[in-house]
Formats: structure tokens, C-alpha cells, sequence
């Protein structure tokens, strides 16, 4: 019987031969890499959109800040006299402040009014209640609508001979028509509630959507617990509900410290009576392109420095809320 000669052990596959597992999961994309890049490419046309239409802007606003000019003819650079004569000039001084507190006063009506009246309709909505989506459609419905529509309604709603007056004349809720939008006491608040009635739609739908986030087998827990709709409600809904509130008095307060269509549609440039709607918005538009026969100081520098001055005051707020959007991702 012939034996055969021992088969020579194989020699090892180089590394160019097989490549080592390790060596290709390098190449391989994880997961969450594939989801920032996905991310990335999604968010890069609205940022420069934004970078465009915003941020350019806004560099341009800050050496408009820089000069002197009132829309015509040529520019005379005064470098930070425009912030110097609205921090320290009575005049420029006391209409800023004024404009300031009653800003805040306007905000914390308007923020009050989502927060708590849109957290009730969103609560009403989360029910199974008959006919939720009609609502649901009724509440949303003022907030595509133009300014200049809802002001104009609003105003004829609250007119001395508009139908509230003439309501509460006629169940004897009161003697005489009740001047809203005339009087120093109840204009800026009349102005207040007219925002949050044409915002309210936008309120309730992002509190909604963070109710119904709310895991369900979580509230079916509580309630073999013991508990409540209200405790419920309170230790299960309300702590899910605070992004929801932040992002809605984040976004409320950038709009709020810079636009001011309601009041200039309504009560003009000078923000009557006797500037008790004065707020940023319209202090910055009295700057730019004057208020009443008499002004005649226009002033683009002046107005561009004011504007800054509110940017830098909401600022705070809107890196908040950036910080806080990076943490979670």
C-alpha cells in the first residue's frame, strides 16, 4: 500500500486577500452617521435661504446702524452715535422705554392667553368629543388670514356701535358703550387679545400634537392606579407639554418684539391714544419713516439701531432655545 506525502498546510490569506472584518465595517456608514447626513442635506436649502433673506440682512442692518440717513440722498457715517442717543437722549430715551414695558405687558397677555386657553381647547380636542375635527378646523381657521383682515374685523367687533357693545348694552351688563380701543386703559390689552384670537389656531395645534405624543397605556395606567382625568392629566400630560410651551413663548416673543401690524393698521404710527399702544414695532416704524404732520426727524440709522437693540433683547431666548435643540439630537 503506497502512502501518500502529507498534504502541506495552506499558507494564510494575506490581508489584500481577505480583508479583515474590521478593516471593512470602517467603511461602512452607522446608522445615526446616515441620519445626520440625511438631516444635513434636508436642512441646508432653508438655511440658506435663510442666510440669504435674514442673515444678510441683518449684517447690512448693522452697519445701517452706523450712519446717518433718512432713506434719500447720501449716507453720513456716525459710527455708535445712533445708540447713544437712544440709550441716554430723554426724548429717543423715554419713548424706548415706554415701548419696552408696554412690549412686555402686550407678551405676557398674549403668551397667558395661549398657555392657558389653548391648553384647554387642545385638552377639549384630545377627548373623544363629537364633531372634535369641525373644531379642531374652527379654531385654525383665523390663522391663514391676513393681518390687515383680522384688524379690520376685529375693529368693527369692538366699535362703540359694533355687536360686543351692543351685546352688553343690551343684557345690562353695562350703561354705555365701552370705548376699547379709545381708551389708555383697555386699548393695549384689546390689541393683546386681538393677536391671540388670529394666533390661538397655531397654539392649540402644537399643544395637540404633544398631547397625543402621550403614551396611552400610560394614562390606562394612572387610571387603574386610581387616578383621576385631572391627576392624570397633571402628573402624566402637563410634564410631556413643556417643549410645547417653550417653543410657543420663544416663537411669541420673537414676533412680538418686532411686529407690530396690528397696532399700526389700527392705531397708526403713533400708536394712540396718547401712545398707549406704543410698542418696539412701532417705535422703530415712528424712527424710520416718521408718525404724525409734525415729525419730520426720519431717521434709517436711528431705526436700524433700535431694531438691533430688540434683536439683542429677545436673543437670550432664541439660543435657549437652539441649545436646547442640540442637546436632544
Amino acid at each position: 500500500m503506497t502512502r501518500h506525502a502529507p498534504a502541506e498546510p495552506m499558507a494564510p490569506l494575506s490581508t489584500a486577500d481577505m480583508p479583515d472584518a474590521k478593516q471593512a465595517s470602517r467603511f461602512r456608514l452607522s446608522y445615526r452617521m446616515i441620519e445626520k447626513i440625511q438631516r444635513t442635506l434636508l436642512l441646508t436649502p432653508g438655511v440658506l435661504l435663510y442666510s440669504v433673506f435674514n442673515f444678510i440682512p441683518l449684517l447690512m442692518l448693522f452697519y445701517l446702524s452706523l450712519v446717518s440717513w433718512p432713506g434719500i440722498g447720501p449716507k453720513e457715517f456716525v459710527g455708535l452715535e445712533n445708540f447713544a442717543k437712544v440709550l441716554t437722549q430723554p426724548y429717543y430715551r423715554d419713548q424706548m422705554i415706554n415701548a419696552l414695558l408696554q412690549n412686555v405687558i402686550f407678551f405676557v397677555v398674549i403668551i397667558g392667553c395661549f398657555l392657558i386657553i389653548g391648553t384647554g381647547l387642545a385638552l377639549l380636542l384630545s377627548f373623544r368629543t363629537h364633531g372634535r375635527k369641525i373644531y379642531q378646523t374652527l379654531f385654525f381657521l383665523p390663522y391663514p388670514m391676513a393681518g390687515a383682515a383680522v384688524a379690520y374685523l376685529l375693529d368693527l367687533f369692538v366699535h362703540p356701535r359694533g355687536p360686543l357693545n351692543a351685546a352688553l348694552t343690551q343684557w345690562g351688563l353695562v350703561d354705555a358703550p365701552i370705548p376699547f380701543l379709545g381708551s389708555e386703559d383697555t386699548s393695549l390689552i384689546t390689541m393683546a387679545l386681538f393677536y391671540s384670537w388670529h394666533r390661538m389656531g397655531f397654539a392649540i395645534i402644537l399643544i395637540l400634537s404633544g398631547i397625543l405624543a402621550v403614551r396611552t397605556d400610560l394614562l390606562e395606567a394612572s387610571m387603574l392606579d386610581g387616578a383621576n382625568r385631572w391627576q392624570s392629566i397633571r402628573h402624566i400630560v402637563f410634564p410631556v407639554l413643556g417643549p410645547a410651551f417653550i417653543l410657543i413663548t420663544v416663537i411669541v416673543m420673537v414676533d412680538v418684539f418686532n411686529n407690530a401690524d396690528y397696532i399700526l393698521l389700527i392705531m397708526g404710527p403713533e400708536a394712540g391714544p396718547l401712545r398707549s399702544t406704543d410698542i418696539m414695532g412701532t417705535f422703530l416704524f415712528r424712527t424710520a419713516f416718521g408718525g404724525s404732520a409734525d415729525t419730520t426727524d426720519t431717521n434709517f440709522g436711528l431705526a436700524a439701531a433700535i431694531g438691533l437693540l430688540t434683536a439683542l433683547m429677545i436673543l437670550p431666548a432664541a439660543v435657549f432655545l437652539a441649545l436646547r435643540n442640540l442637546r436632544k439630537t
